[in-house]
């Protein structure tokens, strides 16, 4: 790799006396000077040197040779050196390609994002004559109420996007650029901040009333569950082992494609926030990823409950879902969005009775589920490792069973029961560290001793919109806290059967359903009066 090369010309060297002869010896003296030491045949003749003197030839190889060992030495330490270095230059252009790879992804996204806020545009710019017309005749002034229901939606949209981002940017937190991303972010936020403000003082004021808008999709077969995306374009449901998915506008839906997985009734489904994944249940569970409008790829069957699973829900950031089902247990999964998949982790076991349902607070330390059987309500808290326990039993004032449950606040959540003889939506609330019911706040429904209820339709709560859905019975119930803490029913809709499955947008604008008698799925429009 390396040779030995003399600085000096051997051709230029001469004597200390300038003899313009060749040096032919070597004096080893080291009294003297390096030039004393060089000698020429006309120095050997006139000069008395004592020493040791040596060929000029053979210093000159003794020389190189020393060198050479030198040089080999010197080699094994460099190259041992720049091999490590040329990995290290491999490293760095992979963490190159990547980089570039993230900066795409990014662009990527940013690219889609504006093209998703756009396609919301462009839905704006669609309406109907008739409908125009019914506002008109009925000199109805919905334009703020939309302008707050789109403002919502387009926040859910960016919270989807951001979510998404927020992670690709922080690998780059030490370029300046990163600081003036989250400034504009923030800002972004500030104003939608200010937005819900404004939409929640508004609402505070009015009443939500339901309008039909559709009821023409039929539908024969039992649909046990319907979820929407989270910009509310894609609706997905089920129709006994199969499901569904719609492209949902201005309140009606259009059937894009339908899969087939499992081989029995599909009875959950629960959608991600994030991205275009979901999951579906029977005993097994099997994740659900969106390729192009008409294609999904579906994952492997994912299989720890020995019974029917009964209800599913995400946490916030959707990398945990919980599943409670007819075996007793709720499951704790850890969730794959990007792979596709699920992990099982751990099994909370406290039910003598089948799990119904489960809600987690906001701040997602406590987890309330609740059971068929007497005293059913269970508090599972977050401790070490993350991990949720057993808590306590909640003290009931009826012993029905439990049928829906919901965290409304990190403080309250509400209850109802399934029983023939109990038409009543019960609260509950945090005092001196233990929930109690608060039987000044209980909500009075319509009776009917003639019917159980079926748990299938979860309670639907929209913080933004101080909305609350509740299904019982025969009757779907649109709810909403007032100024004084209490709450008050707006609108109720009887549907004659209570075989009943539905869902709410995420904006909280379209209610759509379907029921037994109809054997069709029917929208509504939720509106601020």
């Amino acid at each position: 790799m390396f040779k030995p090369k003399m600085i000096e010309n051997e051709k230029d060297l001469s004597c200390c006396q300038e003899h313009k002869l060749p040096v032919v010896m070597i004096a080893l003296d080291p009294k003297l000077s390096k030039h004393q030491r060089l000698l020429c045949t006309e120095c050997l003749e006139s000069t008395d040197l004592d020493g040791k003197k040596v060929g000029f030839k053979k210093i000159i190889s003794q020389i190189e040779e020393g060198q050479i060992k030198k040089l080999e030495q010197v080699e094994d330490v460099l190259v041992n050196q720049i091999k490590l270095i040329e990995q290290l230059h491999g490293i760095v252009d992979q963490m190159k390609s990547l980089a570039i790879q993230l900066f795409d992804q990014q662009f990527s996204l940013i690219n889609e994002w504006i093209q998703n806020l756009s396609q919301k545009g462009l839905q704006q710019s669609h309406y109907s004559f008739y409908e125009e017309l019914e506002i008109l005749v009925l000199k109805q002034n919905k334009a703020e109420d939309n302008l707050q229901l789109l403002i919502h939606d387009i926040q859910q949209t960016n919270y989807c996007w951001t979510s998404k981002l927020y992670p690709k940017l922080e690998i780059f937190n030490t370029f300046e650029q990163y600081k003036k991303c989250k400034e504009l972010l923030s800002h972004q936020e500030f104003i939608f901040q200010k937005f819900s403000t404004d939409k929640q003082q508004l609402q505070s004021q009015s009443e939500i009333k339901l309008k039909l808008i559709d009821q023409s999709v039929k539908q024969n077969e039992q649909c046990n569950a319907i979820v929407f995306d989270s910009s509310g374009s894609i609706m997905v449901s089920t129709e006994e082992s199969k499901i569904k998915i719609w492209s949902f506008l201005n309140g009606r839906i259009k059937l894009v494609t339908t899969l087939q997985g499992h081989t029995s009734w599909v009875q959950c489904l629960v959608y991600s926030k994030k991205q275009n994944f979901f999951i579906s249940s029977v005993k097994t569970l099997r994740c659900w990823q969106q390729l192009n409008q008409n294609e999904w790829i579906c994952s492997e069957p994912y299989q720890q409950h020995t019974d029917i699973i009964r209800c599913m829900i995400f946490n916030s950031n959707e990398d945990l879902l919980f599943s409670g089902s007819l075996d007793k247990s709720i499951k704790v999964w850890k969730v794959d969005l990007n792979e596709n998949k699920l992990v099982f982790i751990y099994s909370l076991d406290k039910h003598i009775n089948q799990v119904i349902s489960l809600s987690l607070n906001q701040q997602e330390d406590q987890l309330v589920s609740c059971a068929e059987g007497q005293n059913q309500i269970i508090i599972w808290e977050r401790r070490d490792k993350e991990k949720f326990e057993f808590k306590y039993f909640v003290k009931q004032s009826i012993s029905d069973y439990g049928l829906n449950v919901k965290f409304i606040k990190d403080n309250q959540f509400i209850w109802i029961t399934g029983e023939k003889q109990t038409d009543k939506l019960f609260i509950f609330e945090l005092k001196q560290g233990v929930y109690q019911e608060n039987q000044e706040k209980t909500i009075q429904l319509n009776k009917n001793n003639q019917n159980f209820d079926e748990y299938r339709f979860s309670i639907l709560y929209i913080k933004e919109r101080n909305l609350i859905v509740v299904k019982h019975k025969t009757y779907i119930y649109i709810i909403r806290e007032i100024d004084d803490g209490q709450y008050k029913i707006d609108d109720q809709l009887n549907c004659d059967t209570f075989s009943i499955y539905g869902n709410i947008t995420s904006n909280g604008q379209y209610l759509v359903y379907w029921d037994y008698n109809s054997k069709a799925y029917s929208t509504y429009e939720l509106l601020n009066i």
